[in-house]
């Protein structure tokens, strides 16, 4: 009997003894820790991944037209109008970086609740998921467009959008991270690109560019308004702050990055434009880069322009799928759903569904583009301004009240 109570208080001891070794506990936490990380860390992207996010979301359908667009309205100037537009833009990057700033571990539309209350900030996000969907949908438009034009003439609009569609909705449901991985991924063929557009310097006569200011500042001002929605996708960078790892700041320097990132390639690609064709023929050549392409042979391709447009059609589901996302995203956080996989597949239903409307008709593409224009000027620029002085004062009532209680 001794034998065995002794036995007993040994085999108690050990047992005690291990409960409170607290090396041994730390390690089980740890354990705990790496087995079954939280959500929050499952959604983390990594800063070069936001890098690539924002830069495929920014570059897309636009950039075929972008030298036409600015030559209609500021001619051969249209580079300094594209300069002072990307000059600018980072007062509204740094705007939308102190709003985010703010509320370090809430997305966009769980800032908006919390500034709104829950119903206001359901309508405020409400915004922005329409405006979302209507950029969606005119990607899709425009897409269906270059393609029918310069590729599948005979092709319907639809077959040609449901392709977009599906590619989209396919990526959308990996969530924000398998967005991210694959946008990485493919920012390689930004670098054909770009090689490829280096070909035309050899016919490149810089005396296009001249006489530089000749249509007058207010015209090349007229124009910088139109080179900033090429930029359009910089808001997504409020919209997934708090879901990209690192500080703050480095955050803001991966932002001002990708923008001059963008900024650079989109000024490469007016520069070869400008100075391959003359202002006469600017005016006649829709999408100059193709057309530019299109003259050049090399032995293992036939036809370079059509590579491009194979290239290209990535950055363009690239931006499509982001802004797919975004919408999809803002629903998920509405209706606090688990899974954002019904409401893309709703999203894109209703953007395929919608598009089907305008289709191939340029006069009515040409109207909601518009529309779609005047919308992102109120939602992505002039917006910020405000939201940011609402939100400075929200932030001094809540520290009033912190110090009265």
């Amino acid at each position: 009997m001794d034998h065995q109570g002794s036995g007993k208080k040994l085999s108690d001891q050990t047992t005690s003894s291990s409960q409170n070794n607290p090396l041994k506990k730390v390690s089980q936490q740890v354990q705990k820790a790496v087995q079954t990380p939280t959500p929050n860390q499952q959604q983390k992207i990594s800063r070069r991944q936001f890098f690539f996010l924002l830069i495929q979301t920014q570059i897309g359908v636009g950039v075929l037209s972008l030298p036409s667009d600015l030559h209609q309205v500021a001619k051969q100037d249209g580079w300094i109008s594209l300069a002072i537009a990307g000059s600018l833009l980072p007062i509204i990057l740094i705007v939308l970086y102190f709003i985010a700033k703010q509320f370090p571990n809430d997305d966009f539309y769980q800032i908006n609740e919390k500034l709104f209350t829950r119903w206001g900030g359901v309508v405020f996000s409400i915004l922005y998921i329409i405006y979302f969907c209507m950029v969606a949908r005119l990607i899709l438009l425009l897409f269906g467009r270059m393609i029918s034009l310069w590729v599948l003439p005979n092709t319907p609009f639809w077959v040609l959008a449901l392709c977009m569609v599906v590619v989209g909705l396919y990526m959308c449901n990996g969530g924000l991270l398998v967005i991210a991985r694959f946008y990485t991924m493919v920012s390689i063929l930004l670098i054909f690109l770009i090689v490829l557009m280096f070909l035309s310097f050899k016919e490149a006569h810089w005396m296009y560019l001249l006489p530089i200011g000749e249509v007058g500042i207010g015209k090349i001002l007229q124009g910088s308004t139109e080179a900033f929605m090429s930029f359009l996708g910089f808001f997504l960078s409020l919209v997934v702050f708090s879901k990209v790892e690192g500080k703050p700041r480095e955050k803001l320097k991966t932002i001002l990055q990708a923008h001059l990132f963008t900024f650079s390639f989109y000024m490469l690609t007016l520069l070869i434009s400008y100075s391959f064709f003359s202002t006469k023929e600017l005016s006649l050549v829709t999408e100059p880069l193709l057309y530019m392409l299109k003259s050049f042979e090399m032995p293992f391709v036939a036809r370079i322009d059509l590579f491009f447009i194979s290239v290209w059609f990535v950055s363009v589901a690239t931006s499509y799928t982001t802004y797919l996302y975004m919408a999809s995203f803002g629903l998920q956080q509405i209706f606090r759903a688990k899974s954002i996989k019904l409401f893309t597949l709703i999203v894109s239903i209703l953007i395929f569904s919608l598009s089907q409307f305008v289709g191939l008709d340029m006069e009515r593409l040409e109207k909601y583009s518009t529309i779609v224009v005047y919308e992102g000027y109120a939602l992505t620029f002039l917006m910020p301004f405000l939201l940011l002085v609402y939100v400075l004062i929200y932030k001094r009532i809540q520290q009033k009240k912190e110090r009265s209680t």
